[in-house]
């Protein structure tokens, strides 16, 4: 035993790539956004390994037998030779039919790994990406807006956002991105309607709206308000059609 764990192959550190183990390499931990493993090369490896005589060694020591044991004689020398090797010759195809259908076999069963090992790899990239739209859509910005909301600071006075924090943050996260496509509503500037706030109560003033810009008030939140000089009116609008719901004159 003591011999033995003093051959070379017990002195070397990390992987011992010898012997059966010739022509494979070791294992790389590659995650899922690298390569496939070449599954082809390891199964071929694997198969190269010898079980028994070579097809070729084994024609030739056959007809070597035949030929010093007088297979086929009496003929003239080809017709010895040709009887001597007939049985060698179908040995060494049937050898060979069987090593190319092996050798089918361990491609088909590399291509159907690779397959499956890049089909993993697509469906974890797809997952990746739908987190990924998920974590950064705008629905999900506006419910970390209505969870920051919801913070007031102790001793600050309430602010809009503290009292309508899903209306504001719906207002920031999606209506502000959403606005532009409408076309009744492009090249216009959005803003929040002045108010004034009474602990808990808020009342909103339309004295101060310029033209050109859309407002927003909370407790109404399906509309956006607009200043017409041209119509010397208010315009009440759907906020997502852009269609006008209602026109509130400004007199004189």
């Amino acid at each position: 035993m003591s011999r033995v764990l003093k051959r070379p192959m017990f002195r070397k550190g990390g992987e011992v790539m010898e012997g059966i183990m010739t022509g494979i390499k070791p294992r790389q931990n590659y995650n899922l956004a690298g390569r496939v493993e070449d599954y082809t090369n390891v199964l071929k490896a694997a198969a190269a390994m010898p079980v028994g005589v070579d097809p070729l060694a084994r024609f030739l020591i056959e007809t070597g037998q035949n030929l010093v044991g007088g297979e086929a004689a009496g003929g003239n020398k080809l017709q010895e030779i040709l009887g001597a090797t007939q049985k060698p010759t179908q040995n060494l195809f049937a050898a060979l039919d069987k090593k190319a259908a092996s050798d089918k076999q361990i491609n088909l069963q590399g291509a159907i790994l690779g397959i499956k090992g890049q089909q993993a790899i697509d469906a974890a990239k797809a997952k990746g990406k739908n987190n990924l739209q998920k974590e950064f859509s705008p629905e999900n910005l506006r419910d970390r807006l209505v969870m920051e909301y919801a913070k007031q600071k102790p001793g600050y006075k309430k602010e809009l956002k503290n009292i309508y924090g899903y209306e504001m943050a719906t207002f920031d996260a999606i209506d502000r991105r959403n606005a532009s496509k409408v076309p009744a509503f492009q090249g216009k500037n959005l803003s929040v309607m002045d108010h004034d706030i009474s602990g808990s109560k808020v009342k909103f003033s339309t004295d101060n709206l310029i033209a050109g810009t859309l407002y927003f008030r909370p407790d109404q939140p399906m509309v956006f308000y607009e200043r017409v000089p041209d119509k010397n009116a208010i315009v009440i609008y759907n906020k997502k059609t852009g269609d006008i719901i209602k026109e509130i004159s400004l007199g004189g």
